[in-house]
This record gives structure tokens, C-alpha cells and sequence, in this order.
């Protein structure tokens, strides 16, 4: 497609929503790049390097299958240069965990915003429904922060291990990327 971005999309495989290792693949995301402008990934890829406005991580969980799935935009020839640092970041967050710090302030910030899911009444429904249909129990808004609270650094270097193997990447861009290793 001819335009001046290219729009990357890295996915790897995942975690059951039901898999133990859940929580703690949720808190290793967030530090990653599910979280907030402190997430690795932005620093490094925006940040540092100006490579993408925004670049994102998230964990998608289905019935069988799950996947976790980088997203960013950047200018064409700075595509290849961005994908590499992504993967860089990826190897070094598996081959390394995370710091006590990351940990503290990713527990801090996922516990603390959780009440905000529960501000409005169609916020409500949706965190009700998510909770019936990924069978979570009916004590899941009581026991959530204790689950997150739970996570330490183990647990991360643990599921990185697992859930960042680069090799395993499979990778889609929609424009004209340049650079590409």
C-alpha cells in the first residue's frame, strides 16, 4: 500500500485466560508495553528513539488459543529499525525479568486503576460480563488486586521466558517498510 507509515502488527503465541500463569503474563505485559509511557517498549521505541508515536502490547485470550500482539506505526523507512528494536527489547525483557521497581510500580498502577472499571454502569456490564464469560467467579473483583499483588519477579522472568521467544514472532505490515532484517 503506498503510504508514508507503515502499520506493524508482531504477534506470538500466548496464554489461556485460564492458564495459572495468567496474572503474571498480565503484569509482564504491562510492563512490556500494556501499560502506561513507562512501559519498555515506548521507552525505548518512542522515547528514545522517535521511532513510533505509540507502540502497544496487549494479551488477546480466546477459547483455545492466545496470542500477544505488538502494534505501532512509523514512518516507512524507519520500519525495519523499529521492529528491530521491538524484538531487542522483547529478547532482553526474557533473557532478564524485570527489576523490583517495575514490579512495585506495575502493581501499583494496575491495583490502584482497577476501581476505575467500575466508575459508570456501562463500565460495570462490561467488567461483569467479562468476569461470567471467562468464568472468573463471582469473588474476582475482591480477589484481583490479591492475584496481582501476588506476582513477583520469578513469576516474570518465568513467563517471559516462555511468552517472548522472538523466533516465534510472526509479523504483518501494511505499507511500503523499508529496512527490514
Amino acid at each position: 500500500m503506498q503510504v508514508p507509515q507503515s502499520v506493524v502488527l508482531a504477534g506470538l503465541p500466548g496464554i489461556l485466560r485460564n492458564d495459572p500463569d495468567y496474572v503474571p503474563a498480565f503484569v509482564m505485559n504491562h510492563i512490556l508495553g500494556g501499560g502506561t509511557f513507562s512501559s519498555k517498549l515506548m521507552t525505548e521505541v518512542r522515547e528514545k528513539r522517535g521511532l513510533a508515536y505509540s507502540v502497544s502490547s496487549h494479551l488477546s485470550s480466546h477459547d483455545r488459543a492466545g496470542a500477544i500482539i505488538v502494534q505501532f506505526a512509523t514512518k516507512n523507512d524507519s520500519a525495519g529499525e523499529a521492529l528491530d528494536v521491538t524484538r531487542q527489547q522483547m529478547k532482553l525483557f526474557a533473557d532478564h525479568g524485570v527489576t523490583d521497581e517495575e514490579l512495585r510500580d506495575a502493581k501499583s498502577f494496575l491495583t490502584g486503576s482497577y476501581p476505575l472499571r467500575f466508575d459508570t454502569n456501562g463500565k460495570i456490564a462490561t467488567q461483569l460480563l467479562g468476569i461470567q464469560l471467562e468464568n472468573l467467579g463471582k469473588d474476582y473483583p475482591e480477589t484481583r488486586n490479591e492475584k496481582v499483588n501476588a506476582v513477583t519477579t520469578n513469576d516474570i522472568e518465568r513467563v517471559a521466558k516462555q511468552l517472548l521467544d522472538t523466533q516465534k514472532m510472526m509479523v504483518a505490515i501494511v505499507g511500503e517498510p523499508e529496512n527490514l532484517t
